[in-house]
């Protein structure tokens, strides 16, 4: 016997929630980042849900390093955000995000650190995961979840701009904290991590590998990398061979909570 789908259900398939719980941590900083895209900046962000009393399910905050916001050239980025079709295959849309309003920037930057936020407004069928602020672990949270040397990390990011696929997911990697000492942040607000860290990488959250949590625990998100530039001159010319020394530098969680904090 064959049966016909009532329209009715066919209306709800077509606005699913735009919010989709994954199943792990990871699972679930995978669906929160997104690439943060322009032709003269392009850097990794992540999302957060919006605490404002009267936001939506698509009104996010959307984190990312300063500096990736501040050459972006123009009035917006495009954010790679993804839907699903009807057949349940994932599919890359980009959305556009205004940053400025003439020289007026939107976005907040912590007054002396590399990370900005800013709110927006995701299209209503994107398939995202906007994670509480509670996943920003604040520096006692950090230390209490026992973050040291040797502290497993995975993080989710686009270096060289490189997209999983063609649905724009970030890739996932991993490394440990190898800068010494972690804390205290006011101190020490960065900190080493050795990982493969490129151009493009940029905001990538970094999570506590071994938190055992069902919500990733941010620790931080990347801001640099680290190369081993060495030069050639001769009377006629100059060249410098530049190598990546597989380490990153981590910007600690509490200055994207002060951030927050500082946003209007």
């Amino acid at each position: 016997m064959i049966r016909t789908i009532p329209l009715s259900l066919l209306a709800a398939a077509l606005f699913l929630p735009c919010l989709t719980r994954a199943e792990t941590a990871a699972e679930r900083l995978m669906q929160a980042t997104l690439k943060v895209f322009n032709p003269d900046s392009t850097a990794t962000g992540f999302l957060l849900l919006d605490a404002a009393p009267d936001a939506t399910r698509t009104n996010v905050i959307l984190v990312t390093a300063g500096h990736a916001l501040q050459k972006a050239k123009g009035d917006h980025v495009l954010l790679v955000c993804r839907v699903k079709d009807f057949q349940g295959a994932w599919q890359r849309h980009d959305h556009k995000v205004v940053i400025r309003q003439g020289t007026n920037a939107l976005w907040t930057c912590h007054p002396s650190q590399d990370v900005a936020v800013i709110r927006c407004a995701l299209p209503p069928h994107a398939r995202f995961e906007a994670l509480p602020q509670a996943a920003l672990a604040a520096e006692a949270q950090a230390a209490s979840a026992g973050m040291t040397i040797g502290s497993r990390l995975f993080y989710v990011g686009y270096p060289h701009r490189t997209e999983a696929n063609s649905a724009g997911f970030p890739l996932f990697r991993e490394g440990v904290v190898s800068g010494y000492p972690l804390f205290p942040s006011a101190l020490y607000p960065a900190f080493l991590f050795s990982a493969s860290t490129f151009a493009g990488d940029s905001g990538a959250p970094v999570a506590l590998a071994d938190a055992g949590l069902e919500t990733p625990l941010i620790i931080g998100l990347v801001t640099t990398r680290t190369q081993q530039n060495d030069k050639l001159n001769s009377a006629e010319w100059d060249i410098t061979f530049k190598r990546d020394m597989d380490l990153g530098s981590i910007l600690h969680a509490g200055f994207i909570l002060e951030t927050l904090r500082l946003l209007k």
